[in-house]
């Protein structure tokens, strides 16, 4: 039944199972939370990324439920298909599909296609759910509480090695059962929620952003962290009137975390060489250049410049075809192999999270034609957020969704993105843009983005 020997893969499998017929046939108000805890749970674990027995539960994850959703929510009205954003996306979509018939690993390619699909349809079922009241106050909060729950189970009850695995020589990362760097996508915008929801009360607002900035410490996300800064920033640039109450959150905050960073420092180790915080680690390693004994603070930025490098000399010696109309979808694996040529098993290489900055696997695989569309979504979109902001009702939603998304596109430029339709990441995103059709506002029911 299980692809893997690994208890917490079968466990992830045996929660999407419970959580599949919830889904289904519940309620909605039970439906819509279940299917966003699933973002939490990876049924083929975070080292089997292109065949497995159990890989049917990830894509109905992505796919086929979100579908069903939108059959269960028919009856509701919908704006995103119309926007300028969406309208992007399903063209980028559209030619990415047909960069498949160019394309050197055609499988992965036609699974990248798909979780496009996914990561439109999701935020399409999201929009319906908030403009039927489903998608409330309630439905956030079981999403949180489940989500914390389900990263102190994996963590500490199962060890975390799998899930939140960062090397031999490291501890394990805070993660539910989803690779750490997910997760930390679901913390960050559980944090923008936090933040900008006038509805919590002030010592509600505190004390979970408290706990989930320790969640982000255990977690150790280095470009998430960052993402947080910004939402926190842009909240705070946002909101000058309120800058006592703002000044004293971000005062709170940062000092919460840099006092619970520093308490996971093991005793009698220095911190520069012997740290588990990894964000600390990056920080130190770039004031002062020395990093940890084990590289740990600058060992992924390395990897990752050396990708990016052989990336950039592949397509300088491209021709003028390949640099307009791109190398065919999920290519961009043919450069960084001929960067690392043994640094990867071929029987479980995945080409879609290879390239870690989705900019340059645009530019790589759909050239100039491809890139050109995916900044035009993130474009319109932020355009449209920025004129949401001043239509009455709607500010602090739209606030909320432009401070999140500045976290998304920092991810966005240094992480694999795009082959995550039903996962945290993409899932946060949509979240956070449903929540501009919730019905408490009149006017949301008539404007969309862009």
């Amino acid at each position: 039944m299980f692809d893997s020997p690994l208890p917490e893969v079968q466990a992830a499998s045996v929660l999407l199972m419970l959580l599949l017929p919830v889904v289904l046939f519940a309620p909605l108000r039970w439906a819509i939370p279940a299917w966003l805890i699933m973002g939490n749970l990876d049924a083929t674990g975070p080292g089997q990324f292109v065949s497995s027995t159990t890989g049917w539960l990830n894509a109905s994850k992505s796919l086929a439920v979100p579908f069903l959703l939108a059959l269960r929510l028919r009856n509701v009205p919908s704006a995103v298909h119309r926007t300028l954003p969406a309208r992007l996306w399903i063209a980028l979509t559209l030619y990415a599909a047909l960069a498949v018939g160019w394309a050197p690993y055609p499988y992965a390619a036609m699974k990248l296609v798909g979780n496009m699909v996914g990561i439109l349809m999701a935020i399409i079922v999201l929009e319906k759910a908030a403009r039927k009241g489903v998608l409330d106050s309630r439905a956030l909060w079981i999403l949180i509480v489940s989500s914390l729950l389900l990263a102190f189970v994996q963590t500490y009850y199962y060890g975390g090695a799998s899930y939140g695995f960062d090397g031999y020589d490291q501890p394990s990362r805070l993660s539910s059962f989803i690779t750490a760097q997910q997760f930390a996508g679901f913390l960050v915008v559980f944090l923008t929620l936090i933040l900008w929801r006038r509805d919590f009360p002030l010592w509600l607002r505190f004390g979970t952003g408290s706990v989930l900035l320790l969640a982000l410490a255990l977690n150790g996300s280095r470009v998430w962290f960052f993402g947080a800064t910004v939402v926190v920033m842009i909240h705070f640039a946002l909101e000058l009137r309120r800058a006592s109450i703002v000044l004293a959150l971000v005062a709170g905050f940062i000092a919460t975390f840099w006092l619970l960073a520093s308490s996971l420092q093991p005793q009698r180790m220095d911190l520069v060489n012997d740290s588990s915080n990894r964000i600390a680690l990056t920080l130190s390693a770039l004031v002062t250049g020395v990093d940890s004994s084990y590289s740990v603070g600058l060992r992924d930025l390395t990897f990752r410049t050396a990708i990016y490098e052989g990336v950039w000399n592949d397509l300088a010696s491209s021709s003028l075809l390949e640099l307009f109309f791109g190398h065919g979808t999920s290519s961009g694996a043919e450069a960084v192999l001929r960067v690392f040529p043994n640094g990867y098993d071929l029987d479980h290489l995945d080409p879609n999270r290879i390239v870690h900055n989705e900019w340059l696997r645009a530019s790589y695989e759909w050239g100039i034609a491809g890139l050109l569309a995916l900044i035009g979504v993130f474009s319109t979109l932020t355009v449209g957020l920025l004129s949401m902001r001043r239509a009455n009702g709607l500010r602090y939603r739209a606030s909320a969704a432009l401070s999140f998304l500045g976290a998304f596109l920092l991810a966005f430029s240094g992480e694999n993105i795009l082959a995550g339709a039903g996962n945290a990441v993409t899932m946060s995103l949509a979240l956070i843009l449903a929540l501009l059709w919730t019905p408490q506002d009149h006017q949301s029911r008539k404007r969309s983005i862009a």
